[in-house]
């Protein structure tokens, strides 16, 4: 309906500007297409008659065969162990896999598989009926987030507006919340000790915004990064990633994935749970894949396809 109106509009003469994330949609509905990317016009095409691969690359500012980040081999030591793991209102049922420093596992399914409610109990954000979380061999009582995050359990959520990041709030206090701990081990929080750990934080990351800037004044994956930086700071050993690049623009992805390649680097182990299965392919090590609440099995990298996940979700 609305690019039927758009078209009747342009008939009658008026002028359109269209920004989408949507780059299907740019292409069907516009005649000239121009490319922005970190605030200047970088490509400019009199035609919107060209491949979307090529736009992905204007935005990125690399080939879209280079869009996921190189994987170093993981190290041998285990950081999580889960074991039988059961969830108390039957999103998933025993559950078992481990992951090792250096390592990004993904997790794959259909929406409803249970991904979600399984990266939520590890963190003790929700209940378990049975099993067990381990992390570097010590079994971490799952009675609330507070001791998952003192054992280095840490998560950037599904839903960033909702649960990652307070909109109101500024990027600094934004930082602070995840950290009192180490701002503020007198109990006193000083603004100065906030501005000054929030500046190391936005510089780490490549935060586009002040330490001052409000967080709901930020892009997608600016907040995203917020997210991301209020838990690198403590360091944890495990970083869970729910839906890291939803509502995020292509080039902004790209950034996004190099963050969580350089927390694998670092020694971290990391989970990461998308629905954009291109995402998981080219993000993890190995694939694990749930459907309807059950594990149905684990790919390595050279076997992970997308018609081996598919096949295993769908089943």
């Amino acid at each position: 309906m609305l690019f039927e109106q758009i078209r009747k509009l342009k008939a009658e003469g008026m002028s359109f500007l269209y920004i989408s994330h949507r780059l299907e949609e740019i292409a069907g509905i516009a005649d000239r297409i121009v490319v922005m990317r970190d605030g200047r016009v970088v490509a400019r095409h009199e035609t919107a008659n060209i491949p979307i691969r090529r736009i992905v690359e204007d935005m990125v500012g690399r080939s879209v065969d280079r869009m996921f980040p190189s994987l170093h081999p993981p190290a041998e030591r285990t950081v999580l162990d889960v074991r039988d793991l059961t969830s108390q209102d039957d999103s998933f049922q025993n559950v078992s896999f481990s992951v090792r420093a250096g390592e990004i596992l993904g997790i794959a399914g259909l929406i409803g598989a249970g991904r979600t409610e399984l990266v939520r109990a590890i963190t003790g954000a929700d209940a378990v009926s049975a099993g067990t979380v381990s992390v570097d061999g010590a079994v971490v009582k799952l009675d609330g987030p507070a001791a998952a995050i003192r054992a280095g359990i840490v998560m950037v959520p599904e839903d960033r507006k909702l649960q990652g990041v307070i909109l109101d709030q500024t990027i600094g206090e934004n930082l602070a919340l995840g950290n009192q701990d180490h701002i503020a081990s007198s109990g006193w929080v000083w603004p100065g000790a906030v501005k000054d750990f929030a500046e190391k934080s936005i510089a780490r990351l490549g935060i586009k915004g002040r330490h001052d800037q409000p967080a709901g004044k930020l892009s997608g994956g600016n907040q995203q990064k917020v997210v991301i930086a209020k838990w690198i700071a403590r360091p944890p050993k495990l970083f869970i990633l729910d839906e890291p690049t939803r509502g995020i623009d292509v080039g902004a992805r790209a950034a996004i994935y190099e963050v969580i390649a350089d927390l694998a680097r670092s020694g971290m182990a990391v989970i990461v749970v998308s629905s954009d299965l291109e995402e998981v392919l080219g993000l993890s090590h190995r694939v694990m894949v749930i459907s309807r609440g059950r594990q149905r099995g684990i790919l390595d990298r050279a076997e992970a396809s997308g018609v081996a996940v598919m096949e295993l979700a769908t089943s």
